[in-house]
């Protein structure tokens, strides 16, 4: 989690600087700058903040897309604890013996419980 925090005040800290400095250097070129070009820096760099913005509307919705993931993992991993805790209360022959001695599952004699 940290690194996901570090990682969104990097990039913020990066998208700020450069607006910041793609402001100062419409600032300057509007000073010295003949009127073409002007025009071809502005319809640039108002491109650039469109892809800016574009690209931090597809960052936001995998952030989305990782949490909703994360959330149903955790959720499926508590009802699969639960369920493996209520046949483990259920069954009294699994309390007794070492852990590995589960349940008679083979011919041979005792061994692993299988997985679902």
């Amino acid at each position: 989690m940290r690194r996901v925090i570090w990682i969104s005040v990097g990039y913020s800290l990066g998208l700020g600087t450069s607006f910041y400095l793609q402001k100062q250097m419409r600032h300057a070129f509007q000073r010295i700058a003949p009127e073409q070009v002007r025009a071809d820096v502005s319809a640039k760099s108002k491109a650039t903040v469109e892809r800016a913005k574009d690209t931090a509307d597809r960052v936001r919705d995998i952030v989305i897309d990782l949490r909703g993931a994360a959330h149903d993992g955790v959720e499926a991993m508590r009802r699969e604890r639960d369920d493996l805790l209520a046949e483990f209360n259920a069954d009294e022959s699994m309390h007794t013996g070492p852990a590995r001695n589960l349940r008679p599952d083979t011919e041979q004699g005792r061994g692993f419980r299988p997985l679902h």
